[in-house]
């Protein structure tokens, strides 16, 4: 009788591959779930279902058919509710639970909880309507659906006269039709990658997120480990709000994303992801710090191992020379080809996202990752 564990992954786009390919290196029957055909993922997995990640009748289905020992998804929230969900309903170990899953979805409430554990709070209102926004007088804010991923429905709002478009805009985004309208964060933007378990924290190792033109926008087009336009002091500060908002949690096992951006008050987080990132961070963090996030994530929830936690409390080493991520993009809607877009020679790894002639499809609808590269600055 084989003894090869099974893990339906929720999802099957790149960055999903990532765990497929893992989980596969470990050993382990991958079924990738997932409505669209062809996704990047799709190639490694042992059997891909044809449904709907929010579907958990469907989803419960196929737990049925393929009696999987684990679910779990890395770079989205809609899987990441799904996954909880799904694991309570059928008896599997997971991270975290659906009210915890919740209370970071939704970033009105998690703006409501920063407030009240003083952790960095912000100005904002929850609204389903430009209606409820009477009243609201700081300019310039930010308009965004309570419960989307990306940059999807996001928008900048520097006077009153635009503010009931771009509500309408994000409840139109939002799938349960809120917004939040919140105060403007001005500065540098630098993200958390972060795991606990058994308790501790294993890693909190920061980086640096470059983006394209006004941070509002929000595209990203790479990031920086360890961070290189961010003082000591700022830095110092963002990690001892991570360690207030980990214990304020509750320091559950898991992994977080925190999102943030250094104002002159200091750092302010802008969301919190109850999952890894959506850029592939963990090979930069890996090529950086030589610690493998997917792998400790996996050690820790299936206990086929014990992370390791990384030096400085898991910061890892914050004088170490600069490792960059970058994004290679194009607009959607285009052929790709690789040809505009060449590989550096120094990088340490390379992938790109699509073959010769395929056209690029829309996911924020500006600039589209066709590629992507880790390599140290010299």
């Amino acid at each position: 009788m084989s003894t090869q564990k099974t893990i339906l992954v929720l999802g099957t786009n790149a960055g999903q591959a990532d765990l497929i390919r893992h989980m596969k290196d470990r050993g382990w029957r991958v079924i990738g779930a997932s409505p669209v055909k062809g996704e990047p993922g799709q190639a490694f997995c042992d059997v891909v279902e044809a449904v709907n990640i929010v579907d958990l009748e469907a989803l419960e289905a196929v737990v049925e058919r393929h009696k999987p020992d684990l679910i779990y998804s890395i770079s989205s929230d809609v899987a990441m509710k799904s996954v909880v969900a799904l694991s309570e309903r059928v008896g599997l170990p997971h991270f975290y639970d659906s009210a915890f899953i919740d209370l970071l979805d939704d970033k009105a409430a998690l703006r409501g909880f920063l407030a009240e554990h003083d952790l960095g709070p912000v100005p904002y209102r929850k609204l389903a309507s430009a209606a409820e926004a009477a009243g609201w007088d700081t300019f310039p804010c930010m308009v965004k659906p309570t419960d989307a991923q990306g940059q999807r429905g996001v928008v900048r709002v520097d006077r009153a006269a635009d503010l009931a478009p771009a509500i309408a805009a994000a409840v139109g985004f939002s799938r349960s039709s809120q917004a939040i309208v919140e105060g403007f964060l001005d500065g540098v933007e630098i993200s958390c990658n972060v795991l606990v378990c058994g308790g501790e924290v294993k890693m909190k190792v920061l980086s640096e997120r470059l983006v394209h033109g006004p941070h509002a926008l929000g595209v990203p087009r790479g990031h920086l480990v360890p961070c290189d336009a961010v003082s000591e002091d700022n830095q110092r500060a963002a990690l001892a709000l991570v360690d207030g908002i980990i214990a304020a949690l509750g320091s559950r096992d898991g992994v977080l994303y925190f999102q943030m951006i250094v104002t002159p008050e200091g750092p302010r987080v802008v969301e919190i992801a109850p999952r890894l990132d959506g850029c592939h961070m963990w090979r930069l963090i890996r090529a950086a710090e030589g610690a493998d996030l997917i792998a400790m994530a996996m050690d820790c929830l299936t206990g086929e191992g014990t992370p390791e936690q990384l030096p400085g409390g898991g910061e890892g080493d914050r004088q170490r020379p600069i490792a960059e991520l970058m994004f290679q993009q194009m607009a959607p809607g285009q052929p790709f080809s690789a040809a505009a877009f060449p590989v550096p020679e120094d990088a340490i790894y390379h992938e790109y996202r699509y073959d010769a002639g395929q056209d690029v499809r829309p996911v924020n609808g500006t600039l589209e990752v066709v590629g992507y590269y880790v390599r140290n600055r010299a």
